[in-house]
């Protein structure tokens, strides 16, 4: 019985040899069942990748950012990748995770962009993988609509570690500016100057039952060059109170950002004012303003260096706690003065980067950092002390695609 398997084993073996050896004969192979399966195959590939074809015009980029953050204050010393437990903090903010970009550009000139962040993107507060997807579709040479969830049109500063000259990012970026919205709107387009507005979700909510007025974005760009660009962008819309009881107040933001590009140098800036109803930590009148500096210079090929000021006064009416939903952020130096609870503090940063690019695709930053503000609002986790300083040492190894 076994000698009988192994025969009929042996037979399909030669058979199967055989028929392969025949598929690469002129004049037989075009005849045989596996090579039209193969040319059905190659057939149905080419379909994809044609001009009309699903896979025509998708590009995938994205990175990983492994993160070393070294705090004083908060006796952090580690590091730093897809930790969804960490708080967002200007030293544990969007960076330290996977990034995913795949576009897809279709025929009549539509584009569809979904970006895939898991721990770190703007949809982590939700439990949601999606950092942001949105479709632009043309209607005339210069108008398209535009929808979906889209980060905000607002700083020089780019949420993803590809666009950063640092690692952390500038206070504005983290406690003064929106993140993203989720809503439907246009976009016009002629010559340097671009018009964009969206009727959107409230602030950075993705979803919110206890909102029903939307907001208003809105963002005027001019690029007089290709070297030098510079924008306007504001928002008006309701956001929840740090105050329990008061509920959504009106909020107003306005920010005015330029940058510079010449060869190796690279100049960015803005200025940010921002405005909330009973939105201070005392139950009045919030506002803030502040600038951010940045100038990053490439010496050569291989190394950079970064500079950075920013300033952040939030000390009128105890301060609005950067809408944090809370009356105060000692990890972060947001608080009212204890001396005064109707003053809020006025903060400041300065950080220094080095950029190295050893080899395609990865990019080592190492970054020194000095926050502080005009009384003591830094906590220390180990004493239980406060300080008006902190400082932050991080080292982040990116490498892109």
């Amino acid at each position: 019985m076994n000698r009988a398997i192994r025969i009929r084993r042996n037979r399909i073996t030669a058979m199967t040899i055989t028929g392969a050896l025949l598929a690469t004969l002129p004049g037989v192979s075009a005849a045989t069942p596996l090579n039209r399966q193969v040319q059905t195959l190659s057939e149905k590939v080419k379909q994809l990748e044609g001009p009309a074809g699903l896979l025509s015009g998708i590009s995938i980029s994205g990175y990983l950012d492994p993160t070393y953050i070294f705090n004083s204050r908060q006796h952090i010393s580690s590091f730093f990748f897809g930790d969804k437990t960490a708080p967002y903090r200007f030293y544990h903010s969007s960076f330290g995770d996977l990034f995913l970009d795949v576009t897809k550009k279709f025929s009549g000139g539509s584009t569809l962009n979904v970006q895939i962040m898991p721990n770190r993107g703007y949809g982590a507060a939700s439990g949601s993988i999606i950092n942001a997807a949105y479709f632009t579709v043309p209607v005339t040479g210069k108008f398209s609509v535009i929808g979906g969830q889209i980060p905000a049109w607002d700083g020089y500063e780019p949420q993803i570690s590809t666009g950063m000259y640092t690692v952390t990012h500038n206070l504005l970026f983290d406690f003064s500016e929106p993140g993203f919205f989720t809503g439907v709107g246009g976009q016009y387009a002629s010559g340097p100057y671009t018009v964009q507005m969206l009727l959107a979700n409230t602030w950075n909510h993705a979803f919110n039952s206890s909102f029903r007025e939307p907001t208003l974005e809105y963002r005027f760009s001019v690029a007089p060059s290709s070297s030098f660009s510079y924008g306007l962008f504001g928002t008006i819309g309701k956001i929840a109170s740090v105050n329990p009881g008061v509920g959504s107040t009106t909020r107003f933001f306005n920010d005015l950002d330029a940058t510079y590009t010449s060869g190796p140098l690279t100049l960015s800036g803005q200025l940010d004012h921002g405005y909330q109803e009973r939105g201070a930590a005392n139950g009045r009148t919030a506002e803030w303003y502040g600038a951010s500096v940045m100038g990053n210079y490439r010496f050569m090929p291989m190394v950079g260096f970064t500079l950075r000021y920013d300033y952040l006064n939030d000390t009128k009416n105890g301060g609005h706690v950067a809408g944090s939903g809370k009356l105060a952020d000692y990890n972060d130096g947001f608080a009212p003065n204890p001396a005064d609870p109707n003053a809020g503090p006025l903060r400041q940063a300065f950080t220094t980067a080095l950029l190295l690019y050893p080899m395609k695709h990865v990019t080592v930053k190492l970054e020194y950092r000095h926050d502080w503000a005009n009384f003591a609002t830094f906590l220390d986790s180990a004493s239980g002390n406060y300080h008006n300083s902190d400082n932050t040492v991080a080292a982040q190894f990116l490498f892109a695609f």
